[in-house]
């Protein structure tokens, strides 16, 4: 795909958004999706439950390209996805901008930073099943490795005070690996988990942690994704459509903050997202 410059880009966007035959149908034609209803529901509750986990639980669970990958490919899913999530992450990086462990989010942003282009690089020689199917064991890995938790009391109690020098050298594995994954697949968290989970932050300084640093990542990816071809004007605006689940979520994800506990929130998240996640293995190796 050629690139555009920013005013070209811009005078794209404004002849389509003034088109009077643009309707949803024709926008994921493009997109080669053959259920536009199917795609729509499902791409509003991705949007929906990513802007739900992020505003009331921190965003710890990445469900939204799960359920995208049940009606889509996987480079469709990430282009739709990535202006929502980081639409998202400003709201949470606002509020918790004064929450942030900068010594952490320097090591984390250095390392994550060298697997986006790790990410970048190998990109074009994944296949959608590859991409598909490392998704799918992703999440079943990480539902696995929650209720493994779950009923280890030592894994749930396990911390660690490292020195300076071992955080460097946690960052450089786990945070690169979390780059790489948080390009190829938005499923970054699950390394980010585990290089962070042991400093046993303060909730809050966790999550602002975490916002901080994969907002600094996803900000990043608009070049990159724009440059392989990820986004386009097509996925952005069908994006930006979905962008009203956000308050919805924002609001939802408030509510069942105060009426459930962190434990019954995560449970109920985990075995949608092990459920999904079994779906796409099938679809790739059934």
């Amino acid at each position: 795909m050629p690139s555009l410059t920013v005013l070209e880009t811009l005078r794209h966007l404004i002849y389509h958004l003034r088109s009077d035959k643009m309707t949803f149908a024709s926008l994921t034609a493009s997109l080669d999706v053959t259920n536009p209803a199917l795609f729509l529901a499902l791409a509003f509750c991705a949007a929906l439950t990513t802007a739900i986990s992020k505003a009331g639980f921190g965003g710890a669970v990445a469900i939204g390209i799960p359920i995208l990958l049940l009606v889509t490919t996987p480079r469709i899913a990430l282009g739709v996805t990535l202006p929502i999530l980081l639409v998202i992450d400003v709201w949470v990086l606002f509020t918790l901008r004064d929450k942030i462990n900068r010594q952490l989010l320097l090591i984390m942003t250095i390392f994550g930073m060298a697997g986006h282009g790790i990410g970048w690089v190998f990109f074009d020689y994944i296949s959608n099943d590859m991409l598909t199917a490392f998704i799918g064991g992703m999440s079943v890995f990480t539902t696995i490795s929650f209720f493994k938790r779950q009923f280890s009391p030592a894994l749930q109690s396990a911390t660690a005070n490292y020195p300076v020098s071992h955080m460097w050298r946690r960052g450089a594995f786990w945070c690169s690996l979390s780059g790489i994954s948080s390009f190829i697949s938005v499923t970054g968290g699950i390394p980010l988990q585990i290089f962070l989970l042991p400093y046993k932050l303060p909730r809050a300084f966790y999550v602002g942690t975490a916002a901080a640093f994969f907002f600094l990542l996803n900000l990043s990816k608009l070049p990159l994704y724009w440059d392989l071809g990820i986004l386009n004007i097509d996925v952005v605006i069908v994006a930006a459509l979905l962008l009203p689940a956000i308050p919805l979520g924002v609001l939802l994800g408030k509510k069942i903050n105060q009426l459930l506990t962190d434990k019954q929130f995560y449970f109920a998240l985990h075995v949608i997202l092990g459920i999904t996640g079994a779906k796409l293995l099938i679809d790739v190796f059934g």
